[in-house]
């Protein structure tokens, strides 16, 4: 924050709060020590609390010496003291989240206004400027908070998309590695070139779940991402498991996410789920793109793969949902889905869900 050090405006403060106080009228000691007391504004950023004390403290000093002394303040000041509108709008605006303790000295600052006799003129101009100044206080406070607050949003959301794009690019590579590899090994006509190969694979797996467990702490407790929940379950372990299992996939993300409902965010999951599976079960070898498009209204996921290799490598897939299941799920969920081959040969998943 750069409220910690003074700046040109505290100066003007200052000689604003000296020229109040010369127009007060005291001569002598006392204004002496008015003047002292109005120099500590300078400091009302480093150090509101210590400031706001000191008006304060001037402030019952000063009652003191008209009650023990009778030395009034004179009828002609503008408020009293000169200081107490920087002290109550420096405490409010600059003392942090710290409870009851800053408004302590306004209290007292305003308490030893009020007790002033015979001068109602300076008593009301003074709790008002005290009044006016604790509330704009209060308001730059918040405001600065505000700023803080969508500064470290913004530095989260960069976070979030970067961890993002390091997880996706890294992870479509990789992914080619444990399918060359799984390949490798089917090819292999010696046992020890099928180890060799086998053992590249499970290395390749190894990192993919590395680069996701590094990726989920990248993006834990920041609020974003489709791993909290927000626009959608998050898709990338999905990825991973394909790509583990021989089928590497890219994943791309268009328009603005928005929260969905639970039922949504299941049946899209689900969605993408079955259809990698079907594509290890029918087209091993395919190369698959897993698109995520925010609409006005709805979410279009969907699922496209190219014709697949007889001859490459994926792992065992167990019995999934077939279309029919998944269309009625879909259904349930408010939304359509559409399937069917494409024209060179490969076959396409496409689901529209509702957003509101």
């Amino acid at each position: 924050m750069d409220g910690v050090r003074p700046r040109p405006i505290d100066a003007v403060a200052v000689l604003v709060a000296e020229g109040l106080t010369l127009a007060t009228g005291y001569t002598g000691s006392v204004l002496v020590v008015l003047l002292a007391a109005a120099v500590p504004v300078l400091w009302m950023r480093r150090a509101p609390l210590t400031v706001a004390w000191v008006s304060a403290g001037t402030a019952a000093a000063l009652l003191a010496l008209n009650v023990i002394a009778g030395v009034p303040p004179p009828a002609g000041a503008l408020i009293w003291p000169p200081t107490c509108a920087f002290a109550a709008y420096g405490v409010m605006a600059y003392a942090g989240e710290r409870g009851t303790r800053r408004w302590l000295p306004v209290m007292v600052l305003a308490l030893a206004v009020l007790a002033l006799p015979d001068r109602p003129p300076v008593v009301f101009r003074a709790e008002t400027a005290i009044a006016l100044a604790t509330l704009y206080g209060m308001y730059v406070a918040v405001q600065e908070r505000l700023r803080r607050e969508l500064a470290e949003r913004a530095e989260r959301v960069e976070r979030e998309r970067l961890a993002g794009e390091m997880h996706d690019v890294v992870t479509h590579r990789v992914s080619r590695m444990v399918l060359q590899a799984g390949s490798l090994a089917m090819a292999a006509g010696d046992e020890r070139g099928r180890a060799a190969a086998e053992e590249i694979r499970a290395t390749g797996c190894e990192t993919l779940g590395e680069l996701r467990h590094m990726v989920a702490l990248l993006r834990r407790g920041t609020g974003e991402g489709f791993d909290l929940g927000l626009p959608l379950p998050d898709l990338r372990p999905l990825v991973t498991e394909s790509a583990c299992a021989g089928v590497p996939v890219e994943l791309v993300v268009d328009g603005t996410p928005v929260p969905v409902s639970g039922a949504v965010g299941r049946t899209a999951y689900l969605l993408v789920q079955e259809a990698l599976a079907n594509v290890r079960k029918y087209a091993p070898g395919a190369e698959v793109r897993v698109r995520v498009r925010y609409l006005p209204g709805s979410v279009r996921i969907g699922v496209r793969n190219t014709p697949g290799r007889p001859d490459a490598w994926v792992a065992a897939t167990g019995p999934g949902m077939g279309l029919l299941d998944l269309r009625q799920r879909v259904k349930v969920a408010g939304g359509t889905l559409e399937a069917g081959e494409d024209g060179d040969g490969g076959f396409h998943v496409e689901a529209t869900l509702p957003t509101s």
